[in-house]
């Protein structure tokens, strides 16, 4: 009898698991494709939707911790000085609680590596680190 019991509890705790990582990857999904909407649009405020409350940007070679405030403008400023015309992702993972996307963020004059790093905790995912780079030709 408490091999049963055991076994059950056992069962009952993997499809638990299994279905928290359901969840989270569902989760990180609708970051992944609400930031790829973001870019293509050249929306900070809905891309900073995504963002975690303290979030560390790469722009252009300039690295620093940001609030979501300070983040959402400096986004909305690249943003309005490099219209995009498309974003498009070229390579992204899932695993765990942590995931990546990387893509190229494309405007009239220049094409720019963004590296999006995204975290998931409590079963939400944020976009912890942003990195948009120049593509070089």
């Amino acid at each position: 009898m408490r091999t049963a019991i055991n076994i059950l509890i056992l069962l009952a705790t993997l499809l638990f698991s299994a279905e928290t990582q359901k969840a989270q990857a569902q989760d990180t999904r609708s970051v992944i494709d609400g930031t790829t909407e973001s870019l293509r649009k050249g929306n900070a405020d809905m891309l900073s939707r995504h963002f975690s409350s303290t979030i560390e940007i790469d722009l252009l070679g300039a690295e620093n911790f940001y609030s979501k405030p300070q983040a959402t403008l400096l986004i909305k400023n690249f943003l309005a000085k490099n219209q995009p015309t498309d974003f498009s992702i070229a390579h992204e993972g899932i695993k765990e609680a942590t995931a990546f996307a990387i893509g190229t963020l494309r405007t009239s004059d220049a094409a720019f590596r963004v590296s999006i790093f995204i975290k998931t905790e409590n079963n939400h995912s944020y976009i912890h680190q942003l990195r948009i780079e120049r593509n070089n030709p």
